[in-house]
């Protein structure tokens, strides 16, 4: 009886200790880039304007979207992470994003206005200039609040791990 309640407070401490390792429920981590996705891209970058294929008629190379789909966490990374620039403005200008090094990763670069700039415009784009005049010509960037840059920066110093 008694190596029967010793094993099976055996396995609960293991099973305990083991779901602990899951994250079930845990913030994301600081600067990971679940945290970048959801509180920069989708709400600024994933809209129908800008980096998102769910819209009609949108294809890999209008200067909307410049050849990266940001519609889901998954497409953004694997099109941010090391991924040289297409698209009408920056065509093999630059890295999208080099681990370890933002300020040479042309998605940090565009968050600033010229001419910390590689190419094309600041980002994120002014959805109010899509909303007023179609597709404009020219981009004007609007700024993010610093706590986002920085969240962007560090996960891009920390090696731009998909975490």
């Amino acid at each position: 009886m008694r190596h029967t309640l010793l094993g099976a407070a055996l396995a609960l401490s293991v099973s305990a200790a083991l779901s602990l390792g899951c994250g079930s429920g845990a913030p994301p981590a600081a600067n990971s880039f679940t945290k970048v996705y959801t509180e920069v891209i989708q709400p600024t970058c994933a809209n129908d304007y800008c980096h998102y294929y769910g819209v009609a008629g949108a294809n890999a190379l209008t200067p909307g979207n410049s050849g990266l789909d940001m519609s889901s966490k998954v497409r953004a990374y694997w099109g941010l992470f090391d991924r040289p620039c297409i698209g009408t403005s920056c065509n093999q200008m630059g890295m999208r994003v080099v681990p370890g090094a933002p300020d040479k990763s042309v998605m940090y670069q565009k968050l600033f206005p010229a001419p910390t700039l590689t190419c094309g415009a600041q980002m994120p784009a002014d959805i109010n200039l899509f909303l007023t005049q179609g597709m404009p010509t020219v981009f004007s960037g609007t700024a993010l609040i610093q706590e986002n840059l920085d969240l962007i920066q560090n996960w891009i110093k920390d090696g731009a791990q998909n975490n």
